[in-house]
Parts: C-alpha cells; structure tokens; sequence
C-alpha cells in the first residue's frame, strides 16, 4: 500500500500534474500525488477515472487497483492498494458545539473529535455505509472497534501530519505505520 501526503501550496491548479475533479482547494493536489505515485511507485499514468454509484472514484480499466484521496485545509492525502481502501484528513479547528455533540452523540470511548471524524469518513468512504454522525467507531485502550462485520476491515490513526487528524480504512492488509511526505515541488508539471 502506498500512503502519501503533501502540504497545499500556493501553486495554482494549472501548474499541477492534474487539475483536480472539483475547484476544491487541494483537489489538485490530491489528484496529483495519485498521478504522480502511479508513475513513479508503479509505472504506469493515471487511468481513466470513472465514479461508481455512490459516489467512489474507480478505475475502470484496472478494477484490481484501489485508492482514495481526501483534502482539508493545509494538506492533502492519497492512498492507493490493491484492496478497497478509504482515507480522510481534516485539518484540527474549532467547531461549533451543536456539530461537536452530534459526532459526539454516539459511543466513541476515548476518540477525540477529529480521530472520530476521520475515521468515520474513512470508514464511509470504504463501505459506503452508514450516517457520519453516527458510525459506531470506538477505542478503549488503546483498540479500535469497528461496526459489526467488519472483521476483515483494518483501521489507524495518523498524526503525521502538523495540526491535521488522519486515518486509513483498508480491507486485506495492514495500513502502513505512517504517512510519507510528498514534497509539492514533485507535484509540478
């Protein structure tokens, strides 16, 4: 599996190996750091993208290989597998306390907020299932649980990132230990 992450620069899309699929700021930087890893990691140059019902971006022609992006102010990430993979990073900030409590409301053991938050999206961007609000993810000591029938589901938490919240949701194998950095620079055309 590999696992990147780069900072969000002051390039502006067009500069990028790959404009983006949204004006999002980081979309282009997200998109990159795939094209760029496929290249360099794997040999080979972004496929055809198409998205599946639901909402997942694929590759149509390559249905054995996986990925998924995610971007928050700051940073940007991507994770590309030969399993089903979903990633989320969510910069750490203030939120207001009715959004905090609704996250909050369900069982969660001792996740904070944005642990919770990135896990969930990870999660969702995975299965594809159940409300953000409320997946039933938690941790006690140090374990993280995971809703029913998600035995072959594999999920960690990242800090690698400065001031972002980071996790990983992968079927068939162990996510790696800890994000690598993609220097912007590499991201340019």
């Amino acid at each position: 599996m590999l696992l990147y992450w780069t900072t969000i620069g002051d390039f502006v899309p067009e500069q990028l190996l790959h404009p983006g699929r949204s004006p999002a700021l980081g979309s282009a930087e997200a998109w990159s750091m795939l094209a760029y890893s496929l290249n360099r990691d794997l040999g080979i140059a972004l496929p055809k993208v198409e998205i599946q019902p639901g909402g997942r971006p694929w590759f149509p022609e390559m249905p054995n290989l996986h990925f998924s992006l995610s971007h928050t102010k700051g940073a940007a990430l991507a994770a590309i597998s030969q399993f089903p993979v979903g990633v989320d990073v969510e910069s750490i900030r203030q939120v207001h306390d009715t959004t905090s409590r609704r996250l909050l409301e369900a069982p969660h053991g001792d996740l904070e907020l944005f642990e919770l938050w990135t896990l969930r999206e990870s999660w969702f961007k995975l299965t594809g299932k159940g409300d953000l609000r409320s997946i039933p993810i938690s941790r006690e000591n140090g374990r993280i649980t995971l809703p029913e029938g998600s035995e072959e589901v594999f999920c960690r938490l990242y800090t690698d990132i400065p001031g972002c919240a980071a996790a990983i949701c992968c079927k068939g194998e162990q996510p790696p230990e800890s994000i690598r950095f993609l220097d912007p620079e590499q991201l340019l055309k």
